[in-house]
């Protein structure tokens, strides 16, 4: 193998679970999978992992245009942010965009912590910013009420395993 081929690997590696600087405004894809992931407890994945889908996936759902539209609007919307997290990350609903079959993106969603981890960045979750430069933290980048709402629904819609049942700190202004 030629050096140029190992790098080229190594950065496509690396890519993979890397945030782009790209926005979902702007990302090109055909088609959008909902996954719900195994409780796995802190030890859960993100739901790509070196390019490829996690193995926590217990069941999928493709989402139709109109679904994945309304899903990419509330994405990019920075009332959809703002709220508080906790730092379990126990990851169990997925999302990944697919253009011709490849992954173009994807989001690793915790309810329980009420946070998301997305490979491309967002810009609209960064609120309540602290420090600059280097030192930048976000203190309510966590899901808003409204945004918890409208998953949980598809995730009873689709009679995924891991919905929101009562109330959470995070379910109220």
């Amino acid at each position: 193998m030629t050096e140029a081929l190992a790098f080229m690997i190594l950065l496509s590696s690396f890519a993979s679970n890397a945030q782009v600087k790209q926005s979902f405004k702007s990302l090109k894809f055909d088609s959008v999978v909902i996954y719900d992931m195994a409780n796995r407890g802190e030890l859960g994945s993100y739901i790509v992992e070196r390019g490829k889908l996690s193995d926590d996936i217990v069941k999928q759902k493709k989402l139709n245009k109109l679904e994945a539209k309304q899903l990419t609007s509330k994405l990019t919307d920075s009332s959809s942010y703002g709220g508080e997290t906790a730092s379990c990350f126990d990851p169990h609903l997925g999302i990944v965009y697919y253009l011709k079959g490849s992954i173009a993106g994807y989001v690793t969603i915790c309810l329980d912590c009420n946070r998301l981890y997305s490979s491309i960045d967002i810009p609209e979750q960064k609120q309540g910013k602290v420090g600059s430069g280097e030192e930048a933290y976000y203190t309510a980048d966590g899901l808003s009420p409204s945004f918890r709402i409208y998953l949980n629904g598809l995730l009873k819609k689709y009679k995924f395993s891991h919905q929101i049942s009562g109330a959470a700190p995070y379910d109220s202004n």
